[in-house]
């Protein structure tokens, strides 16, 4: 097994493991925590799928979509355009699930922008990506 294989199979566990912590921190209402830790398994599962193209990759944020895009342009799928809308969609809580943030002139914090609704989309939309991922990665023979 190559590093970069390796890479994709401990990415991929990671994306696991922040999906889990997701779900639990839905359980105990903590909706800005399920935001965070779903998008961390979203980006951690397309991390998994670029190095197993054995491409490494450092960065993330919208850089990760660009890098996901280059390397998969020769076999594209469908699904992978819901990977990238996904990707968009968490550009705006990511940051705002960590941080208060100024809007329409009020310092707001997670909580009272994230509520239960947002917490269960960015949990459909994590466990969709790693459900992509885990497939992909299965039909290379990484998993």
């Amino acid at each position: 097994m190559t590093f970069y294989e390796e890479f994709a199979r401990k990415y991929l566990r990671e994306a696991k493991r922040d999906l889990e912590r997701a779900r639990r921190a839905l359980r105990e209402r903590d909706y800005p925590e399920v935001v965070f830790h779903a998008q961390q398994c979203v980006e951690k599962a397309v991390k998994a799928m670029i190095e197993s193209k054995r491409e490494y990759v450092r960065n993330h944020g919208p850089i990760l979509s660009s890098i996901f895009v280059r390397v998969f342009e020769n076999e594209w799928r469908g699904e992978f355009e819901d990977i990238i809308d996904i990707l968009g969609w968490f550009l705006e809580y990511y940051a705002r699930s960590r941080y208060p943030f100024m809007l329409r002139g009020r310092v707001i914090s997670p909580d009272e922008y994230i509520d239960e609704d947002v917490a269960k989309e960015a949990l459909s939309k994590a466990s969709k990506v790693l459900n992509v991922a885990e497939g992909y990665l299965k039909d290379r023979g990484i998993t």
